[in-house]
């Protein structure tokens, strides 16, 4: 039995320093320790050595890092990363078409209690958990560590410990908490007694250890503050760019209270049976509206203490904007989810990672001359329609909304024309700051692709758009049948829904550094709904406009400072009824969009309760979607060529753009949690499974 994989019973610490050998702990974490011990023998490196030297320690530390997950790359398929997250192909976000993608479990719903996966991403949280609490056992008995660093990476192995508590919580719900005890790998299977606790005894577990931290100041914190003549200045402290400073526990915290006010645990109906084996309920059986009191307590706190960060706001040519109406929407929402070195949005980042997700995301450009290999990738995560319909119309509203906007279905042939369908004209934002696109030569853009928000031309890259990737030259793109990037030149290698992701893609100008897991306008957002929650609807419109703002569309008519007739950038503002439930649709639709592509949208539908949607409400889905998380992917037809219009009969050659569907997903409610390991329960039948996945002997 591997240590973490199934949890077991406490034993003497003397013991453990005494028989675990660290070349055994190093294989299971994976960690940056395996190069050094690659010449030293391992019989003679155990616990008593690493923590009596202070780069070994350290090294020991950088391995439970290694356990944060790891979300550059989507394309899971095994191996030792097992915290990497498959959260984008998962959802109705995106689509990765390789068969050995873990995502297209979920979206097939073939996954069970004793599917790889499920037990890999379990096993490797406990081992991180595990190698935190052999760091914490332990660092104090290295006095080669000066007394300052040891108490600051104890305070980061600790708080490292809770974020994968949180991990766990997201994916499987309430987990077994295992406090400070080090567990011997070498003890027999037999002997484990250890339980799940409730979803509240797990919440108050992990928010009482990250007030210990912040109680205790213990912890770095990004900035380094400098004294001007213009009072304290900020800047980021590259030395703690990715460790978990005070302001990054801070923000976790945010998450933590927020799922569990949700509607996933608290008070959820579906799980309310579920109990251990001494009848103790596992989820809350009633909702607890003082949850949302917590919640927007603690995105507040984030923002009274950290005043140092603000929303990027980008002029066209990429400097800072020095007020809202000086800013270029597109370039402020594109940078704000870049890693770079002068993003003052980002608050967790990542500094290493397998980053394939840029190779997923770039077009394949094959046959085109002199293409530099960088501008040539996989091109092969899809995008549905029904994320492409999400984002807004330039008048900041939905496209149902948009007298404007062109539609059509598939039953109107007589719109299966170039001339109707398609335009050869520029497409700018309307404050004339960015031009999204020039069609090129004998290439038409799809009028359905025009006058959008920005964050759409962020999103996605789609048919005959130019690639402006390459700071040299510019490639248009052809997802159609014998396109440059389309199915016949490529196999495997193209978007099968005819659209394809690209945020966050970083242009060549911009030097990306870090991969962005929090930043500031999931505050907001966080705060945002739980001021609405908890009856601030003034409060709730305030926050969602700050993004809007950024972003260039129109914000809405509020209370307060947001009741003027005309916004921060003097575009009238969007009436809307001010009660709880349109309120909360409008929340949830910025938020979806706000955050597309950074991993939230999997569990956002889940905590919402919504995955499951059987017709589109026209906010977390288009009303024209059925299934929620599952049912039909439509996207266009990329079997057919993009051949120039026939005169004898102009309905044949547009046909790229019917809509089809690609793929059907399952969803049902039991997968809003993965299931507990069957390997755990049957070590373990204590841990009780998550409703509605039985058990498989």
């Amino acid at each position: 039995m591997k240590l973490g994989f199934s949890l077991i019973h406490r034993i003497d610490m003397k013991r453990i320093l005494k028989n675990i050998m660290i070349a055994v702990l190093v294989i299971l974490s994976g960690t940056s320790c395996s190069d050094y011990f690659e010449t030293v023998p391992s019989e003679t490196i155990n616990l008593d050595m690493v923590f009596l030297d202070r780069n070994l320690a350290a090294q020991w530390l950088a391995g439970v890092y290694a356990y944060l997950p790891d979300e550059t790359n989507q394309n899971y398929t095994g191996g030792s990363d097992e915290t990497r997250g498959i959260w984008t192909p998962a959802c109705i976000e995106g689509k990765l078409p390789w068969d050995h993608c873990n995502s297209n479990l979920l979206n097939n719903g073939s996954y069970y209690a004793s599917t790889g996966y499920v037990q890999n991403m379990w096993r490797a949280y406990y081992r991180g958990i595990q190698n935190a609490n052999i760091y914490l056992a332990n660092i104090d008995r290295c006095k080669d560590m000066p007394v300052g660093e040891r108490i600051r990476s104890k305070a980061e192995a600790r708080a490292l410990r809770s974020i994968f508590y949180f991990n766990l919580f997201k994916i499987y719900g309430p987990f077994v908490i295992v406090y400070d005890e080090v567990f011997d790998p070498e003890i027999p299977t037999g002997s484990v007694n250890m339980v799940r606790s409730s979803v509240d005894e797990c919440v108050d577990y992990i928010i009482s250890e990250f007030d210990i931290l912040l109680s205790s100041n213990e912890l770095a914190t990004k900035f380094v503050m400098e004294e001007t003549e213009k009072g304290t200045v900020a800047s980021l402290d590259d030395n703690f760019a990715g460790n978990i400073t005070r302001e990054v526990v801070e923000a976790i915290r945010s998450q933590v209270l927020l799922y569990s006010a949700s509607d996933l645990f608290n008070g959820n109906s579906y799980y309310k049976n579920l109990e251990d084996h001494t009848g103790k309920k596992i989820f809350p059986q009633e909702k607890d509206p003082m949850k949302w009191v917590r919640a927007r307590k603690a995105a507040k706190d984030f923002m009274d203490n950290n005043p140092y960060f603000s929303l990027v706001y980008r002029t066209a040519n990429g400097t800072h904007a020095t007020s809202i109406a000086s800013s270029c929407p597109f370039i402020s929402v594109r940078d704000a989810s870049l890693g770079t070195m002068n993003n003052e949005e980002m608050i967790f980042v990542r500094t290493s990672g397998d980053w394939n997700i840029r190779y997923t995301m770039t077009p394949k450009h094959v046959g085109i001359p002199g293409i530099p290999d960088a501008q040539s990738g996989a091109g092969a995560l899809s995008v549905p329609l029904q994320m492409v319909d999400l984002f807004f119309t330039d008048k900041g509203i939905r496209i149902e909304d948009d007298p404007d906007y062109y539609n059509y279905t598939n039953d109107e042939e007589e719109k299966f024309t170039s001339r109707n369908m398609t335009s050869t004209d520029p497409c700018r934002d309307k404050f004339g700051t960015y031009t999204y696109f020039y069609p090129g030569t004998g290439r038409r853009i799809m009028k359905q692709f025009y006058n959008r928000e920005p964050r759409f031309y962020v999103a996605f890259t789609f048919q005959n758009l130019q690639w402006s990737f390459d700071a040299s030259k510019t490639y248009y793109t052809d997802f159609s049948l014998n396109g440059n990037s389309g199915r016949a030149k490529n196999g495997h290698d193209f978007p099968k829904s005819g659209v394809l992701a690209r945020k966050p893609l970083a242009p060549p100008d911009r030097a990306v550094y870090y991969y962005v897991s929090i930043r500031l306008a999931e505050i907001y957002l966080n705060y945002a709904e739980a001021s609405n929650e908890c009856g601030d609807i003034a409060e709730a419109i305030k926050y969602v406009n700050k993004i809007r703002a950024r972003a260039g569309v129109a914000e809405y008519k509020g209370m307060g400072d947001d009741a003027t007739p005309t916004d921060n950038r003097g575009q009238q503002r969007i009436e809307i009824p001010l009660d709880y439930e349109h309120v909360r649709n409008v929340i949830r639709r910025e938020r979806l969009i706000e955050l597309a592509y950074e991993n939230h949208h999997y569990f956002d539908v889940r905590r919402w309760g919504v995955a499951g949607m059987q017709q589109g409400d026209g906010w977390v889905y288009p009303t024209w979607h059925t299934g929620g998380e599952g049912g039909k992917m439509m996207g266009f037809n990329v079997e057919v060529d993009m051949a120039p219009e026939s005169t004898s009969h102009p309905v044949n050659t547009m046909y790229f753009y019917k809509k089809v569907a690609w793929e059907t997903r399952i969803f049902s409610q039991k997968m809003n949690l993965f299931p507990i390991p069957q390997t755990e329960i049957n070590v373990n039948p204590l841990v009780v499974q998550n409703t509605g996945w039985g058990v498989i002997n």
